[in-house]
């Protein structure tokens, strides 16, 4: 347990300042773009600028997540940095700790940034807000009644998702050799899932759809929708290790 802690300390020191600096810059985007953004736009509810002021996530956040923390385990590789560890710490050791601490980085990078901006529309921000009475919305009564848990809720689980697409490019990091694809495989992915059940008529069952239930009408969303795409996600992240590692025979430690 102790030797654990040791690697993820360890592995911490590495991504930290791009860690904190991608958090810092969309943490102030995120609060900024809410306060701003919603004088174009005709509110009923405090929490409508924060759906308006982060918008930009749904698309975006693939490359907030990768970017700043899976070029690690890439550059290690490249200059067979593993080839001196692996020998002291067990492989799968020194990967589960690199992972946990990817995993915290990027759950942080989602929620932190979320969750702060959604408080500047909630305690910040004093926006016109109009009476409508046919007003509709996911989980209503938690929105209009409670936003705060409301808004917690959803960034703890746009967070989890933030990990699960971050996880993609944490195996393509340990299998390939091309930074390029490391790093924006997953922001690819999302936008030829979007593209391909577009065409299937299944447009609901998008991992956007899971990450931003707002994104459809309200009457589209259903567990089946929020859970389909994180589960064809953790199926492509399964397929792609076994073939990498099983078929194509790639090694962690080959640079």
């Amino acid at each position: 347990m102790i030797v654990m802690f040791d690697l993820m300390k360890t592995e911490w020191k590495k991504v930290r300042l791009p860690v904190l600096l991608t958090t810092l810059l969309l943490t102030a985007a995120a609060c900024i773009l809410t306060c701003t953004l919603d004088r174009s736009y005709r509110l009923w509810f405090r929490l409508d600028s924060w759906e308006i002021g982060t918008a930009f996530f749904a698309l975006l956040f693939p490359l907030f997540v990768v970017i700043p923390v899976c070029w690690n385990l890439y550059y290690e590789r490249k200059n067979h940095f593993l080839l001196y560890v692996l020998p002291r710490v067990r492989q799968k050791r020194y990967l589960t700790a690199k992972w946990t601490v990817h995993a915290l980085c990027a759950f942080s990078i989602l929620f932190i940034p979320l969750m702060l901006s959604a408080i500047a529309a909630l305690y910040v921000n004093r926006p016109v807000l109009y009476e409508n009475e046919s007003f509709s919305h996911v989980l209503m009564e938690t929105y209009t009644q409670a936003p705060l848990r409301y808004a917690f809720l959803l960034s703890l689980w746009k967070g989890i998702i933030g990990v699960l697409v971050m996880t993609f490019g944490f195996v393509l990091s340990m299998y390939v050799k091309n930074i390029f694809v490391i790093l924006t495989g997953p922001f690819i992915y999302l936008i030829l899932e979007n593209f391909i059940l577009s065409i299937l008529e299944l447009p609901k069952y998008r991992l956007v759809v899971s990450f931003e239930p707002t994104s459809i009408a309200d009457d589209a969303v259903t567990a089946g929708s929020v859970i389909v795409g994180p589960v064809l996600m953790v199926i492509v992240i399964l397929a792609s290790a076994f073939y990498l590692k099983r078929i194509k025979k790639v090694s962690v430690a080959e640079g």
